[in-house]
C-alpha cells in the first residue's frame, strides 16, 4: 500500500490572510493544519502548534489581524506518491514534521498526516504491540489553581501544545491545549473589537502576565474536561482505535493502579510505524 491511498486532499488558506484568520479557520474546521495558497499555486504549510508559539511568544505591537500568515508559515514537503506509510513515517520523524504532500513542486494533491498513519495502523496492522512500548513516560502538567500566565509559559518553554491539568488530589481531570486558547484569545478579540474581529497585543500579552488576565484566569477555568484514557497493557491498535474514535492526539496512559504512567501519541504510533 502506498500513501496515495490514504492522503487527503488539504484545506487551504490565502497567503494574504492574517494568523487571525488562520487560528478561525482552524477552530472551525477542527483540523490542525493549513496549506498557503497564492493563486493556484501552494506555497507553504502552518500548523495548529506554530500559531501557539508565535501567538504566546511574539513581541510585537500588532495584532493577530494585522500578521500574515506568511510570518510564521513553512515550506511543504513533497513526497513520491509511492512511497510506503512505514517510510512516510521515518521521514516525518526524520525531519520533526508531522505531515507530507503529494503533487509536484507548487501544486498539493494530497495530504498525508500522521493521523492517517494512525488510522493505516489501526485498519491494516494487528501484530501484538504494546502501548507500554511506545509510550511516552514523561508528560507535563499542571493544577486546576494554576493562573493561565503560568499554564502558557510552560508551554513555551516545554515547546508542546498540551498540558494535562491535575486537581488538588493529583488527579488528571482535564488537558488544556493551544486549541483552548485559541477560543478564549479569538472570544476576547470580538469583545475587544467587533468589527475587526481580531486579536491585539494587548490580548496576547495578557495570557502571559501577571497583570493581566493570565494572573486572575486560572487552569480550571480554561481546560477541557476529562481525559481519554488507555491502560498500559492494552495493544497499540487499541491505541489508535481510540485516538480516532474521540479525535484526539494522544491519550492518557494507566497503569495497573489507575495512576498516570505517562502518554502515548500519534508521534509515538509514527515511531512504531517506522521501527
Amino acid at each position: 500500500m502506498s500513501i496515495s491511498n490514504i492522503s487527503k486532499k488539504p484545506i487551504s488558506i490565502m497567503k494574504k490572510a492574517t494568523i487571525s484568520d488562520a487560528i478561525r479557520m482552524l477552530l472551525n474546521t477542527k483540523i490542525s493544519r493549513l496549506v498557503v495558497r497564492e493563486n493556484e499555486k501552494h506555497v507553504g504549510i502552518i500548523t495548529e502548534k506554530d500559531i501557539g508559539l508565535f501567538l504566546f511568544s511574539e513581541t510585537t505591537r500588532q495584532g493577530l489581524d494585522k500578521i500574515p500568515i506568511t510570518k510564521i508559515m513553512k515550506p511543504i514537503e513533497f513526497v513520491n506518491q509511492e512511497i510506503t506509510p512505514e517510510n512516510a513515517a521515518k521521514i516525518m520523524i526524520e525531519k520533526g514534521i508531522s505531515s507530507l504532500a503529494i503533487g509536484e513542486k507548487d501544486q498539493v494533491k494530497t495530504i498525508f498526516t500522521k493521523s492517517d498513519l494512525v488510522n493505516y495502523y489501526a485498519e491494516n496492522i494487528t501484530d501484538e504491540k504494546k502501548v507500554i512500548d511506545f509510550m511516552t513516560h514523561n508528560y507535563e502538567f499542571t493544577h486546576t489553581a494554576a493562573p493561565l500566565y503560568k499554564v502558557v509559559r510552560k508551554m513555551l518553554e516545554k515547546k508542546i501544545s498540551r498540558l494535562i491539568v491535575k486537581n488538588q488530589n493529583e488527579e488528571p481531570v482535564g488537558i488544556i491545549s493551544f486549541r483552548d486558547l485559541f477560543r478564549i484569545a479569538i472570544e476576547l478579540g470580538s469583545e475587544e473589537d467587533i468589527s475587526e474581529y481580531g486579536i491585539s497585543d494587548q490580548i496576547r500579552n495578557g495570557f502571559i502576565s501577571k497583570e493581566g488576565f493570565g494572573n486572575i484566569s486560572l487552569a480550571r477555568e480554561v481546560m477541557t474536561e476529562g481525559l481519554i484514557t488507555i491502560k498500559f497493557n492494552q495493544s497499540l491498535s487499541d491505541a489508535c482505535k481510540l485516538i480516532l474514535e474521540n479525535n484526539v492526539s494522544g491519550l492518557v496512559v494507566l497503569d495497573g493502579n489507575g495512576s498516570i504512567t505517562g502518554i502515548i501519541s500519534k508521534t509515538d504510533i509514527t515511531k512504531a510505524i517506522a521501527k
